[in-house]
């Protein structure tokens, strides 16, 4: 294996009761998780986490990497616990929920993801003014909890963090902490978000506009053609092209993606050959918001009255695959969407296009 991966995995293996272990098979590493303590020894398997081990793939195996990190902070956490009897049932039904949930935010790699668990956490902390013990979690407890969320945020923040609330409760039940997770039964709706994306029109009035930040832009107009989100955007190197054709992994999911670059994509990629000196394809700003603002300007100086973000270019990619008849499954695989739920949002979008489409016919 590259040299360097493996003093990444030494580094997080210091001081861990589990270690990350590797093992070859035909041309790849599969990750696992091994605990050896005294008479105690257990190997814990990681779905889908897998290495090539060359210079070449460094940025997508550490992506990996971390992925075994987190599963490896969550299972050190419940080890520790255990050893001081903690996880017994009787004891941790007694006990305060805070420190579970805060051990289960504390394994949280994505910084966004680790946000939501830790907002999640001040309104259950404020709710239940920082005591709530396993055994007093009903139905009628998870149903006022949502009711005074409701009361501070908004709706869809509401159902954000309500979902966090449970998923911890999963974690409890997973562990034989309870018996079922009463979160469950509770209706825990969203209300409608306008999801903004720009038609084939759309799109060439804005390639046909000048944009002051051409890095930002190409970035844009090639998530608008293979539906990257703007974390893989940033990744991007010149190692992960080969041909017409595009493999990485993706940074929110960690699932390896492989998709044909088409011919305006590829034509943006040849642009960039010529402006860029690094490895890295794309030179997009860290700051999301600075990014937007950028984007912003050059939607509005197109002439096009929407509130277009960078995020819309994944949006535009999902409508156009549609709206030229790929199905369903195949745009759901191309997104890397581990639900199709996910993506039949973006069938909504075309239906209500086409609804617009017959309203426009004539009456006689």
């Amino acid at each position: 294996m590259y040299e360097k991966l493996i003093k990444e995995i030494k580094k997080y293996n210091q001081k861990s009761s589990f270690k990350i272990r590797y093992r070859k098979l035909k041309n790849k590493y599969t990750i696992y998780l091994e605990l050896q303590k005294a008479n105690q020894r257990k190997t814990i398997n990681i779905e889908n986490c897998f290495v090539l081990g060359l210079a070449s793939t460094y940025n997508q195996d550490k992506n990996n990497i971390l992925k075994a990190v987190n599963q490896q902070q969550v299972h050190n956490k419940q080890y520790e616990l255990s050893k001081n009897d903690y996880f017994a049932r009787n004891k941790l039904k007694s006990s305060n929920v805070l420190i579970f949930f805060e051990a289960l935010r504390d394994s949280q790699i994505n910084k966004t993801t680790r946000k939501s668990w830790n907002n999640t956490i001040n309104h259950f902390r404020n709710f239940t003014k920082g005591r709530a013990f396993f055994k007093d979690i009903d139905l009628e407890f998870c149903e006022k909890f949502r009711s005074y969320m409701l009361t501070k945020i908004s709706m869809n923040s509401t159902a954000t963090y309500y979902s966090v609330f449970k998923a911890m409760l999963n974690h409890a039940m997973k562990h034989n902490i309870i018996n079922q997770n009463p979160a469950k039964f509770v209706v825990n709706p969203k209300q409608g978000v306008v999801r903004e994306f720009l038609s084939l029109e759309e799109i060439k009035q804005l390639t046909a506009t000048v944009c002051y930040r051409p890095q930002i832009a190409n970035a844009f107009l090639f998530s608008c053609l293979t539906g990257l989100r703007i974390s893989d955007i940033r990744n991007l190197t010149w190692d992960n092209i080969s041909s017409d054709t595009l493999e990485y992994t993706q940074k929110k999911t960690g699932i390896p993606q492989r998709i044909k670059v088409n011919e305006s994509a590829l034509s943006i990629l040849n642009k960039q050959r010529k402006v860029v000196t690094g490895n890295s394809i794309f030179e997009v700003p860290a700051s999301d918001a600075n990014t937007n603002k950028h984007i912003g300007e050059w939607v509005r100086s197109s002439g096009i009255n929407k509130h277009i973000t960078f995020h819309c270019s994944r949006h535009t990619f999902a409508t156009l695959c549609l709206t030229y008849d790929i199905d369903l499954f195949t745009v759901s695989k191309l997104l890397g969407h581990t639900d199709i739920k996910n993506t039949q949002i973006y069938a909504q979008l075309i239906d209500k296009k086409k609804d617009e489409a017959i309203d426009k016919l004539p009456t006689f």
